[in-house]
């Protein structure tokens, strides 16, 4: 599923990067005054709290209060530069008054979308609470992937505007967020652990950055600087127009923002090393636009992030990371032909890709899926639902409504990458 990369790095670079003019700009200028004078206080004398997480669709949801109001779930979201709430079932209970709109692009085109400026926000989480934020609210009418409240899977997106007050460590074997005020919270956890690494970072305008290096195909190792995005559910997505011709094997897709779609080409890269940690077989997503946009916005996601245990030391730039227990395990590609989100009733289909296992048994987009070989599919099931469709299974039998019948078939999975044509892609 590739939602994110689009919606999660737009509402990163809004407002670094978006050419706005007029009452616009002042409206962006006044944003970011108003987060940079926001405050926290801490409910609790530790000044270290823990917040249970789940993984959905390989995005970290975490429970969150917004002026006191029953749980949301929110995206913990490392690359994003903005707290941001979605238009949801729960979020419409809010009162949100708007100070201003902001048009805002996105990846794609065909689609128009616009933001409001929320002022005097608190946001909780765990023991913490944030006083006096800004936040952007995005109307359900703003997000073209959304086709109403039921397939709103998440509440918002808790963005580095929040999380570079503290160290946060992401600890995926307990499913576990720590942050803490404490100076010496990293060097406490990792003294006496010597799988832990350092690795420098560099933050450029709320974006924190890390060096890695991808052997993309038979050549040597090709060094990459990429945006460290737990707000991105695939492994990482690269910009075609600064690299080599593709020349191994890979198949077409394209993925949905707020402006519309983007064409990219996915592929295995033969390894993907993160400091002195690599793992073979990693998919990676090479966005075919030549806009300089998407060129600055090279991803490392969640779906590959996850095998590491994690702790962000923002103020001094650095990283720790730690390989955990699902380090060992393979990242396989899609073999069925569908891009998929979590929904109310199951599983929606977003997209078909053409000459696939999915086109051929007549799934189409706004379909839901409902259950796979037996199994409902609920929000705790959805992962698993994704990782037979990428598995070396012949055949899986699912169950979906599609204008209001349900019909049940099997899909025959098969590999969907394609030798490349000898031409040079542009």
């Amino acid at each position: 599923m590739k939602l994110s990369s689009r919606l999660f790095n737009l509402l990163t670079v809004i407002f670094f990067t978006s050419i706005l003019t007029g009452c616009q700009l002042y409206q962006a200028a006044k944003f970011r005054y108003d987060n940079a004078t926001s405050t926290h206080q801490w409910l609790s004398e530790s000044k270290t709290t823990q917040i249970p997480f789940t993984l959905l669709s390989e995005l970290i949801i975490v429970p969150v209060s917004i002026n006191e109001s029953e749980q949301l779930n929110f995206v913990f979201d490392t690359g994003a530069g903005a707290t941001v709430i979605l238009e949801s079932s729960k979020t419409q209970a809010l009162i949100l008054a708007s100070d201003g709109k902001l048009d805002i692009s996105g990846g794609g085109e065909g689609f128009k979308s616009i933001a409001n400026l929320v002022p005097d926000i608190e946001v909780t989480l765990g023991d913490i609470k944030l006083i006096d934020q800004t936040i952007i609210h995005l109307p359900i009418s703003s997000v073209p992937f959304f086709k109403d409240t039921d397939a709103v899977f998440f509440d918002g997106i808790i963005g580095y505007d929040f999380l570079k007050r503290f160290i946060v460590k992401i600890d995926y074997d307990k499913e576990i967020i720590t942050l803490s005020e404490k100076l010496d919270f990293a060097n406490n956890e990792i003294k006496h652990d010597k799988s832990w690494q350092r690795l420098p970072i560099s933050i450029e305008g709320n974006m924190s950055y890390v060096s890695v290096d991808a052997q993309l195909g038979a050549n040597q190792k090709t060094p990459l600087k990429l945006l460290i995005d737990t707000g991105f559910s695939g492994t990482f997505e690269i910009a075609q127009i600064k690299h080599e011709e593709l020349s191994a094997p890979y198949y077409q897709s394209r993925t949905q923002g707020l402006n519309g779609y983007s064409t990219i080409h996915v592929s295995n890269s033969q390894s993907l090393s993160l400091g002195r940690y690599s793992k073979n077989d990693v998919p990676v997503l090479y966005n075919m636009s030549t806009d300089e946009e998407v060129e600055n916005s090279e991803l490392l996601g969640n779906q590959f992030l996850k095998h590491f245990n994690m702790i962000f030391d923002y103020r001094n730039e650095q990283l720790f990371i730690k390989p955990n227990q699902n380090f060992d395990r393979s990242i396989n590609l899609d073999r069925s032909g569908l891009r998929l989100m979590p929904h109310k009733f199951g599983a929606i289909v977003n997209d078909v890709a053409t000459k696939t296992a999915a086109a051929t048994l007549g799934l189409k987009t706004g379909d839901i899926i409902t259950s796979y070989d037996g199994n409902r599919v609920t929000p705790e099931m959805f992962s698993s639902l994704t990782t037979v469709l990428a598995s070396n299974l012949k055949k899986i039998k699912l169950c979906w409504i599609s204008s209001g019948e349900e019909i049940c078939d099997d899909i025959v999975l098969s590999s969907r990458l394609r030798e490349v044509q000898h031409y040079k892609l542009i």
